[in-house]
Order: structure tokens, then C-alpha cells, then sequence
């Protein structure tokens, strides 16, 4: 495994966005079974129509030319009893193999970061299972609430 990872914008349209939108879904599918594949490619396309907005897309490569992660920024994440004013960090997934290497503190931290830049101050999250994880790294809880039968924790990282 290399350890020369770069995070960078999706390329939209890419076999990476491909394989990133396959991951989120069957990671996600559970919570979110209204979603489908199409609605992560959706959000990368969009990603690169206007650096200067939301949504906003990353990849972490490999120096080898390898996806090994996946994170977005979008103004609304779509929690059916949400009011929280967003944005949302979303679909934020790591291979497992490169697990415990801080990658997924990077895609993070830098939508968190890019966010920020585009003038939000407040910056939310949902999670099912590691709110203990995002909070070694400066995330808050803000409640816990059932999506289709299944407790998450929202979060906010604040300025």
C-alpha cells in the first residue's frame, strides 16, 4: 500500500466517480434506500459546474492512480426531520484496507475546509455507527434521531 495520497476534486464523468457512487450507495442503502447510484453521480457532475458553490466532491488518490476514498459537501442531506440549515458532509467512505491510515480525517477536514471557504460557518453530519470518531477530531453531537428504523447521531463542526 503507498502512503502518497492526494485529495482532490471528483473527476465527474471518471470510472472513479463510478466507483465512488457505488461505494456511498452500498454503504448507504440501508438509511437511505430512496437514494441510488445515479444521485451520487449527480452530485459530482455538479461538483464541477461551479467551483464556488455547493456541492462540492473529493476523491483521495493513491500515487498509483487508485481511488481509495470518497466525501461531499451538500447544502441538504435530505434527513427527513432535519433542521439543521446544512451543509452536510456526505457519503464519506474509505476502502477498508486503507482504514486507520487518518485518510478519512483528510476528506473531512478538507470538505470541512472548502465549505468554510465558501462562507459557512456551521458544518453538519450524520452518522450511524463512529460519532465517537468524529468527535476526536472536533465534531459535537447534536441528537440522535431513526432514519427508516435505524439511530444516527447528528453532528455539527463549528468555527
Amino acid at each position: 500500500m503507498t502512503t502518497d495520497i492526494v485529495i482532490a476534486d471528483m473527476p465527474a464523468g471518471s470510472e472513479f466517480a463510478r466507483i465512488g457512487a457505488q461505494w456511498a450507495y452500498d454503504d448507504w442503502k440501508e438509511t437511505d434506500p430512496s437514494d441510488d447510484i445515479q444521485w451520487y453521480l449527480n452530485v459530482y457532475s455538479e461538483s464541477v459546474k461551479d467551483p464556488l458553490s455547493l456541492p462540492i466532491s473529493l476523491a483521495a488518490i493513491t500515487g498509483a492512480d487508485e481511488l481509495v476514498g470518497v466525501a461531499c459537501v451538500v447544502s441538504d442531506d435530505e434527513l427527513p426531520d432535519a433542521n439543521e440549515p446544512g451543509p452536510w458532509v456526505a457519503a464519506v467512505f474509505v476502502k477498508p484496507e486503507y482504514r486507520g491510515m487518518e485518510l478519512g480525517k483528510q476528506l473531512v477536514t478538507e470538505a470541512v475546509r472548502r465549505a468554510r471557504e465558501l462562507g459557512h460557518t456551521d458544518v453538519y453530519l450524520y452518522t450511524r455507527h463512529v460519532a465517537h470518531w468524529y468527535e476526536t477530531f472536533g465534531w459535537e453531537r447534536v441528537r440522535e434521531t431513526l432514519i427508516h428504523d435505524k439511530t444516527i447521531t447528528v453532528m455539527v463542526n463549528r468555527t
